[in-house]
């Protein structure tokens, strides 16, 4: 009975999302600053994950959520995508994605793309990246071209094995956990392009490091991580080009961080523990 009340629900969503504009996203609500829920079914079982976007954090301008779900597949699996909708800033080049996965195949993978309001939503920027999946998260990152950023993109992700009529044929479950962009360039660096701030490996399970390129001599780097409550959860300190933090039994979750470099805040983020 549980089943078949999940399966009903999935296919209400299809329909019903079937029913609206889905050509462009000019008919898509806009949510706002706020954490906004993001359902997905997975194993037949209808689960909301957090979805945490802060635009003084991650990007300016508005932005727009969706989620799709094509119902499940003859094996039983649900499948779907999701989408979203940026209005971004020219500094503003890497896109950051962590993907929770339930991998109920083998030779599932999950992919990642972004595409242009200039040509409709139809034409990437770049290339597809796709990686295999594994039970847990999986880390995509995608470097866009600053000089062909357009005022408005698309973010496509779909995971699956072989194509199917109801999407993919043993589908591998994707959940979208997080999703953000992340600033290449910070203010305080924008004088010198060269320099830049990547934090390995993401999702961080036991150990991370924090890489300096660019920065001239020996700077003390300062490493904060706020909890959901923004209270301070680490305090770590390093000297540039790079050093590593322990994560010092801090539990799972969806973190905020603060870089200091001599003193002043160089970059602001969000980071997963696994």
């Amino acid at each position: 009975m549980q089943k078949f009340y999940c399966f009903s629900f999935v296919l209400l969503l299809r329909f019903t999302l079937a029913a609206q504009n889905t050509d462009g996203f000019e008919a898509w609500e806009y949510i706002g600053e706020w954490e906004v829920p993001v359902g997905w079914e997975v194993n037949n079982t209808f689960e909301v994950y957090p979805c945490s976007i802060k635009e003084e954090e991650a990007f300016s301008g508005e932005y727009a959520l969706r989620l799709r779900s094509y119902g499940p597949s003859f094996e039983g699996f649900a499948s779907g995508l999701a989408m979203r909708k940026f209005y971004i800033a020219p500094n503003e080049g890497l896109l950051a994605v962590a993907v929770k996965v339930d991998s109920m195949l083998s030779g599932g993978f999950a992919a990642i793309r972004v595409t242009s309001k200039a040509s409709n939503y139809s034409n990437p920027i770049g290339e597809w990246q796709k990686t295999e999946l594994t039970d847990g998260f999986e880390y995509i990152e995608v470097l866009l071209d600053e000089a062909s950023l357009p005022d408005s993109v698309m973010v496509i992700f779909e995971s699956g094995t072989t194509p199917g009529p109801l999407g993919y044929d043993g589908y591998t479950e994707m959940v979208v956990d997080q999703l953000e962009f992340v600033l290449n360039v910070s203010a305080q660096e924008e004088a010198n392009p060269s320099k830049g701030v990547r934090i390995f490996p993401m999702p961080v399970r036991e150990q991370a490091a924090i890489e300096l390129t660019g920065w001239d001599g020996a700077q003390e780097i300062q490493f904060e991580l706020l909890d959901v409550n923004g209270r301070l959860a680490l305090l770590a300190w390093g000297a540039a080009p790079k050093f590593s933090f322990e994560r010092n039994g801090l539990p799972a979750g969806l973190y905020a961080y603060r870089l200091r470099v001599a003193g002043s805040v160089v970059q602001t983020g969000r980071i997963v523990m696994q």
